[in-house]
């Protein structure tokens, strides 16, 4: 049956269905999940692992992250709670695992976050592959994070970073299956060109000349734009004989057609709404060079926004609290180079997300001087 657009993300930020099985690849969207803990993993080789309280205990919930740099043999440690943890006459917040008081956690300038030191950490990480009851204690109050699916998502993580059968490991130090440890990598350093202004009128004679040959250049029917009888594609409503560009055109609602805006004086950007909506939408971008203008670029079919050489991609992800993915692409000058990618994690209550898990991160240097 053909799908109807709706308002999940799609393309590059498509999650499956949660379910208890364990799912993902940790250097994608929400990267490796299971029960209520994923693992995140960006191409520096920094992982964040991010564990939550169960779906039917979020009026009090906690969610605690731990970030873990290549070859460092603990992670640090960072919690935070919903609802916002009341100051009651300077009680301080304690971690409590099965019951046994571990002392407590010290409280960040921020004000909302809290930090396990060293040792919390390590007993933490010790209760992995036990039941662990973990709660966090401010006098009569108490806050739950969820033990399932720890042992799991810190295995993949051992796993990612080469950790497993070594004394690095954090679950799997007698494993027969010995690895060797991976070191960081650098990030990419991206060298942000000069771009126009965002109120730059592109040439008359040249926006006349695109509208007349996008569809022309760009293939408008082709699979990964408008899918198969049984899947959406990523832009469905680039063509106009899709069911969806039909319904979007009977009700009158959103905009279709290609919109073009200036980069540089070589290069310019179209772009057309690729699906909307309850709560996203998205559009494809695609890279004009003047000199070869009939073999456009696709940089994206999931950007919300360009301005000031970069374009933004926004989505909101279904579930309690809204947790989004964010991802921006930079110009470099030639084309469109990924800058950054990342979810907020989970959604499990906190308005906005819990964490910055990003996948992709990047070093960008501003270039001002202009193009020639």
């Amino acid at each position: 049956m053909k799908k109807i657009m709706a308002c999940m993300t799609i393309g590059l930020f498509s999650l499956p269905a949660m379910a208890s099985d364990a799912y993902g690849d940790p250097f994608e969207g929400w990267g490796f999940v299971k029960d209520d803990w994923q693992v995140v993993c960006d191409n520096t080789l920094t992982c964040r692992a991010a564990g939550y309280a169960e779906e039917d205990q979020l009026d009090t919930s906690a969610s605690i992250l731990l970030t873990v740099l290549p070859k460092v043999s603990l992670p640090s440690a960072t919690v935070q709670f919903l609802p916002e943890v009341p100051k009651q006459n300077n009680t301080e917040a304690e971690l409590w695992l099965n019951g046994k008081n571990y002392g407590e956690i010290q409280a960040d300038a921020d004000g909302y976050t809290y930090d396990l030191s060293p040792q919390q950490t390590k007993y933490l990480i010790n209760q992995a592959r036990l039941n662990t009851k973990i709660e966090i204690k401010v006098g009569s109050e108490r806050w739950t994070i969820s033990d399932k699916g720890m042992s799991a998502v810190l295995l993949k993580l051992d796993e990612t970073q080469g950790r497993v059968g070594t004394p690095l490991a954090l679950v799997s130090k007698s494993s027969p299956h010995q690895q060797t440890p991976k070191s960081a990598k650098a990030k990419p350093v991206i060298k942000k060109a000069y771009a126009y202004a965002d109120n730059k009128q592109l040439d008359s004679s040249k926006l006349v000349y695109f509208q007349k040959n996008i569809n022309k250049w760009v293939d408008i029917d082709a699979k990964q734009l408008v899918g198969s009888e049984d899947d959406m594609g990523d832009c469905e409503l680039v063509n106009p004989k899709t069911e969806a560009y039909q319904r979007m055109q009977e009700y009158g609602a959103g905009r279709l057609g290609w919109e073009f805006t200036a980069v540089d004086a070589k290069h310019t950007l179209a772009s057309h709404l690729c699906w909307q909506g309850a709560y996203n939408e998205s559009s494809g971008y695609w890279l004009i060079n003047h000199d070869k203008p009939s073999k456009p670029k696709l940089i994206t079919t999931a950007g919300n926004d360009y301005s000031d050489g970069e374009i933004w991609a926004t989505h909101k992800d279904r579930g309690l609290g809204d947790c989004w993915n964010h991802a921006i692409w930079v110009w470099n000058g030639q084309t469109f180079a990924k800058s950054e990618d990342s979810s907020s994690g989970m959604c499990r209550g906190f308005a906005g997300g819990a964490w910055d898990l990003p996948t992709y991160v990047s070093e960008v240097v501003k270039n001002d001087s202009k193009a020639q």
